[in-house]
């Protein structure tokens, strides 16, 4: 099981952090059309105490999205999962640390990034925002 520590660690060696905080960070993934895309990685517990990793990565503002449309876009997605968090909407996936090796870490960096990108240009005119 990796602590939180060896991702932090393995996420400044691969990549170029856009910023690095003790229990967050974030890596900006260039897209097709040199887009942009955010990804935040934090961690947390739950379930009594067991540490996860949350991704998070925004595409679009409360308005730009009827509540309806998300919840039926959640039913799509194949992988993690649309929440609004204050007022912006963002896409989400959580994996428990305890279950992550390297592979469990990329493949939802490449997923919420792809989703998020996907999204922005659907709901926020298009933009490059996030």
């Amino acid at each position: 099981m990796p602590t939180w520590a060896e991702v932090q660690q393995y996420a400044r060696n691969k990549y170029r952090l856009a910023k690095d905080e003790p229990e967050r960070f974030a890596i900006l993934f260039g897209m097709e059309g040199g887009r942009t895309q955010q990804i935040w990685v934090r961690t947390f517990n739950a379930h009594g105490g067991q540490p996860f990793i949350e991704y998070r990565s925004y595409f679009c503002k409360e308005g730009e999205l009827q509540p309806i449309v998300a919840l039926r876009k959640n039913a799509e997605m194949a992988t993690g999962f649309i929440a609004l968090l204050g007022d912006h909407y963002a896409v989400m996936w959580n994996v428990a640390l305890n279950q992550m090796d390297a592979e469990e870490f990329e493949l939802p960096l490449q997923a919420i990034a792809w989703q998020a990108e996907q999204l922005e240009k659907l709901y926020s005119a298009g933009n490059d925002e996030f």
